[in-house]
């Protein structure tokens, strides 16, 4: 069980399936997509894709002219950024790896807000994926988890790489 520091430097027991699975994907208000999210299941993946889509307005436009990248502000191609919110998400959501909740419950506890989190997450799978689409460089499960072990040190390197 993962467990994460109280105020008073005591080990606090990790928060429930529910708790993790708000955080993955967690209610919503509003219309998207002529839908009113507040009546969509995040339990099933597809409904669960909607959620997470309607939380990134600034990339609607870009999805509804099918652009591959957001030109000028550096956002990477929005279809390939969502599949990694997404992959996240559902990694949370089943608690599969446990350590990615882990990790995510360490990094909110040094103070990081749970968008950023997801993001530093989604590197992690980013170079998971990356990596295995490497000829003779087969998915690795204990690599994924030292590297997530890593976060938020090896989020801010690769932000510095050229």
């Amino acid at each position: 069980m993962a467990e994460r520091p109280d105020g008073d430097g005591a080990a606090a027991p990790s928060t429930s399936a529910e708790e993790r699975r708000r955080f993955a994907c967690p209610p919503a208000r509003g219309r998207y997509q002529e839908l009113e999210l507040e009546y969509l299941d995040p339990a099933d993946p597809d409904e669960r894709r909607i959620l997470l889509e309607a939380e990134h307005p600034e990339l609607r436009h870009a999805l509804r002219r099918g652009d591959d990248e957001v030109v000028g502000d550096g956002r990477p191609n929005p279809r390939l950024h969502l599949a990694m919110h997404e992959i996240v998400a559902n990694q949370l959501w089943d608690d599969d790896p446990p350590e990615a909740w882990e990790t995510g419950q360490r990094l909110l506890a040094l103070g990081y807000e749970r968008h950023e989190v997801l993001h530093m997450l989604g590197s992690v799978v980013a170079r998971e994926v990356w990596s295995a689409l490497t000829p003779g460089v087969p998915s690795d499960p204990r690599r994924y988890v030292a590297v997530l072990r890593e976060l938020p040190e090896s989020y801010f390197a690769l932000a510095e790489e050229p």
